[in-house]
């Protein structure tokens, strides 16, 4: 048998599927906090300890994502590309940053995270 590209990538895929797709999965569900805007209707389909409405933040003058979202690591969320600017200036001075964004129609989808956290390859915005 050669060895030849095909063969790694063939390999390396049934390798992954066997061992790592029951923990990766976990690990790409689990995010601290969900943003969502119910303006839009568009579900956030992932396990968060805490989700937040976005109507409900501009009434309240931002004041949730203005106060660092306590000891969240990471924060995902889907809505315009203004409050998506918004949000990401914010939590930049704060500690996280930019891990993913991804347009979606007429909205952004993202991920920041807190600068010592690390995100895989196709992560959370697939």
């Amino acid at each position: 048998m050669t060895l030849n590209r095909r063969a790694l990538i063939k390999g390396g895929a049934a390798c992954a599927g066997a061992f790592g797709a029951a923990p990766l999965a976990r690990a790409i569900q689990s995010v601290d906090v969900a943003l969502h805007d119910s303006r839009f209707g568009v579900p956030i389909a992932l396990a968060a300890t805490r989700s937040i409405d976005l109507v409900d933040e501009r009434r309240a003058h931002w004041a949730t994502i203005r106060t660092g979202l306590g000891r969240a690591r990471s924060v995902t969320g889907i809505t315009t590309w203004s409050d998506y600017v918004l949000i990401a200036h914010e939590l930049e001075r704060r500690g996280f940053r930019r891990a993913a964004e991804r347009r979606v129609g007429r909205l952004w989808r993202f991920t920041l995270l807190r600068q010592d956290q690390r995100i895989e390859r196709n992560d959370t915005l697939t």
